[in-house]
């Protein structure tokens, strides 16, 4: 069973600069057996980075969520099965969701990865790095999986 993941980056834009970008945009678990575990972080101790900055002076936040289910012919694997953890936030002084190196799973609703603070809403370009964990159900159906996750980037208003 093979399980490839795309990843989506829509950021929100508003009327000042706010920007968002992704180093790479492919997870690619390779072969893997029902019941196994693997991490992906190509890059050391990460697989991607996030990259967002804003001079809006207002509370800005990154969301994930899983648009389109790990499909193969007709058979899906759950949502829950991929989890996404931040190792590392360079120049951001925000609030990481559920803290550093803290595995969270991805559903079909966004859930906040990480929220700004003061500090981050003048510019700074904050570096969000992510690592993801995809642990196959014992009874799960070989085939080609592939999902689509959506990352967004909006500010409070």
């Amino acid at each position: 069973m093979t399980a490839a993941l795309f990843l989506l980056v829509a950021p929100t834009i508003a009327y000042a600069a706010i920007s968002m970008s992704l180093d790479k945009n492919m997870l690619d678990f390779r072969t893997m057996n029902p019941g196994e575990t693997r991490e992906v972080a190509d890059q050391g101790d990460y697989h991607n980075q996030i990259t967002c900055s804003s001079t809006n002076s207002r509370t800005w936040y990154v969301k994930a969520h899983m648009i389109r289910p790990f499909t193969s012919r007709q058979f899906t694997m759950p949502s829950e099965a991929l989890k996404w953890m931040v190792v590392s936030v360079g120049d951001g002084k925000g609030t990481i969701y559920n803290n550093l190196h803290t595995q969270n799973p991805f559903s079909t609703m966004p859930s906040t990865i990480y929220t700004s603070s003061d500090l981050d809403n003048t510019g700074t370009e904050v570096k969000i790095q992510l690592r993801y964990v995809l642990a196959v159900p014992k009874n799960q159906v070989a085939g080609n999986y592939d999902a689509i996750i959506r990352l967004t980037m909006a500010e409070t208003f």
